[in-house]
């Protein structure tokens, strides 16, 4: 669902969430045109890189040396097959005998640069690469290791799927990437902290499938003192104000691994693991704030409650990955102006697995106390 819901954030601040999450009503007033403030870094020369991948031969890059280590007593001999799957190249080392391949190395579709971010980094004694293990019951049943070579083109070495024993899936692959990308051409392989996608800075902690250009390191501005129409009306401006407001509450509840970064009408907090995303909100736009949670067709768990000495409703989705909590700075729930904040289970960096994220139990207590804190630093008597 949280695709859905970034549609909706980058195009406005502030969404109502009692229609389709996408059809949510626009503001009165939209902030002004969002241009990303980070240069954006440069990609490799695209004919180069298409040059390289066309001239290679992906068959030499499944080295059998590392097979020969691997393999168990007696196995039986193996060779490597040249194929093409989906109108892209790929080798297969196969066992004779079986009919499905021990490992293959493709040349990975340009279309899928947008979800590089999902692997884990893993380095390739001394070259870059994104890992992600599959699980299905409770069980490793396969893994892959994506080499890449710019910022759209990459090569993947994958484990046919299948249980084992010893559950060593990606200690295999990751020793046949490491030899292929030895193999490639110097100036194809990225270091470990190489810069191979657009993203930027903590952007590229930032669970989305875009290409980063959308996205920038929050800029630690100075929140401006006065009433509360000032704050929210600075928020509204400016995304980088509504980091600003909930930089030192969300470190001392949730801890310093998590990063600000600003989107088009929203700030969100990220951090490497990719297990919890922050979305949150300072802004004089967008429906006020007791018209959220109210529909049971899109939430459940609906609240009122105080915190900060402020009203506030709070409710989850129906999946129960994602909750939400938005509050009145004003002190009237039915008056536009809103501090909201909503944290989301996502799927782990580098894990594949089947059903919804689990949301920690704890994390909505620390959902609140963020809020609570902001309303009495940011709205408390005396602002």
């Amino acid at each position: 669902m949280w695709q859905v819901l970034l549609v909706c954030l980058l195009a406005v601040s502030g969404c109502t969430g009692e229609t389709s999450v996408a059809m949510r009503s626009a503001p009165p007033s939209l902030p002004p045109q969002w241009h990303p403030k980070q240069p954006r870094p440069a990609d490799r020369d695209e004919k180069a890189v298409d040059a390289a991948l066309a001239a290679l031969d992906l068959c030499a890059l499944l080295d059998l040396g590392v097979y020969d280590r691997r393999k168990a007593p007696g196995a039986a001999p193996v060779t490597r097959q040249a194929r093409v799957f989906d109108g892209r190249r790929q080798c297969e080392l196969v066992r004779d005998g079986f009919p499905i391949p021990l490992i293959t190395v493709r040349d990975e579709s340009p279309e899928g640069a947008r979800l590089r971010n999902d692997g884990a980094i893993v380095d390739l004694s001394g070259g870059k690469g994104y890992q992600i293990e599959r699980r299905a019951r409770g069980q490793i049943v396969g893994c892959s290791v994506l080499v890449p070579v710019s910022f759209v083109r990459a090569l993947r070495f994958e484990l046919a799927y299948g249980s084992r024993e010893d559950n060593a899936h990606c200690e295999i692959v990751r020793d046949f990437a490491a030899a292929g990308a030895r193999l490639l051409p110097k100036d194809l392989v990225y270091p470990p902290g190489g810069q191979d996608s657009g993203r930027v800075g903590a952007c590229a902690d930032f669970v989305s499938n875009t290409d980063g250009g959308d996205c920038d390191p929050a800029v630690d501005v100075e929140v401006p003192a006065g009433n509360a129409d000032a704050v929210l009306g600075a928020g509204a401006r400016d995304t980088n104000v509504q980091c600003a407001v909930f930089r030192k509450a969300v470190a001392t509840a949730l801890g310093s691994a998590f990063e600000p970064v600003v989107t088009p009408g929203a700030c969100w907090f990220v951090e490497p693991q990719h297990r919890l995303q922050i979305e949150v909100g300072v802004t004089a736009l967008g429906d006020q704030p007791g018209i959220f949670g109210s529909d049971p067709n899109l939430w459940t768990d609906r609240q009122i409650i105080t915190l900060g000495n402020k009203p506030a409703v709070v409710f989850r989705n129906l999946t129960s990955n994602e909750y939400s909590v938005y509050a009145s700075p004003h002190g009237d729930l039915a008056r536009r102006g809103q501090v909201r904040l909503q944290i989301s289970a996502e799927r782990e960096r580098g894990i594949d697995v089947d059903g919804q994220p689990v949301f920690p139990a704890e994390a909505a207590l620390k959902a609140r106390a963020v809020v609570a804190s902001v309303l009495e630093h940011y709205f408390g008597p005396g602002r």
